[in-house]
């Protein structure tokens, strides 16, 4: 399972959360492309949303993204590294047509992102899975098996310790709808999740 995550605002009070165009439109875009990159890797593709979901004090558009994958081999490796390389990087950190749009970033951002908009987590860790987890079914409680597990996460909305500082990490996606004032107010919403971390106002 995946997801696709695009579209920020601040959690308030109100619980008939209403989004604008330009958020509809940026989650829509992240959405589309994960199901058209994966189309050749992942059968019986099913999506669920796009809905609101909360992440500390901000809340975003979210649509899960189910599917199986293929088991052929082919000559790229087996089906996992296909899928990761299909979805990596996706339109929110690169944008699209993404060929031409990492080209540009390349040669125009002039600073390195670091392991910002990379990805990471466990690949093939073996997990135990019970037969049955009816209380009643005693004999088959007793019978498990280990299959391999994969969870691997974008790293967004990080932060880089060193001895006596902190780098943070943030950024918004840009559509032709954006407004440059407020991607800039996301942004400084996004890094209070940070600062939350830190706890750099508190009083000593």
């Amino acid at each position: 399972m995946t997801m696709s995550l695009a579209g920020t605002q601040v959690v308030t009070d109100i619980t008939d959360v209403e989004w604008g165009e330009k958020e509809l439109e940026e989650q829509q875009i992240v959405t589309d492309t994960i199901i058209d990159n994966i189309k050749d890797t992942v059968t019986n593709i099913k999506t669920s949303g796009p809905f609101t979901t909360r992440a500390g004090a901000l809340l975003h558009l979210r649509t899960d993204i189910t599917g199986e994958l293929k088991n052929n081999q082919n000559r790229e490796g087996n089906d996992l590294q296909q899928l990761i390389f299909a979805l990596h990087p996706t339109p929110a950190v690169c944008g699209l047509p993404k060929n031409q749009s990492m080209k540009f970033i390349l040669e125009n951002e002039n600073y390195d992102r670091e392991f910002y908009t990379g990805f990471l987590g466990e690949i093939n860790i073996m997990k135990e899975v019970k037969r049955s987890s009816n209380r009643r079914n005693q004999e088959n409680q007793a019978y498990s098996s280990f299959v391999p597990k994969t969870s691997l996460f974008v790293n967004l909305r990080c932060m880089k310790i060193s001895t006596d500082s902190a780098e943070v990490f943030v950024g918004v996606g840009i559509t032709k709808e954006s407004i440059p004032e407020a991607e800039w107010e996301e942004t400084q919403n996004k890094a209070g999740t940070m600062k939350a971390v830190l706890d750099i106002d508190r009083k000593k």
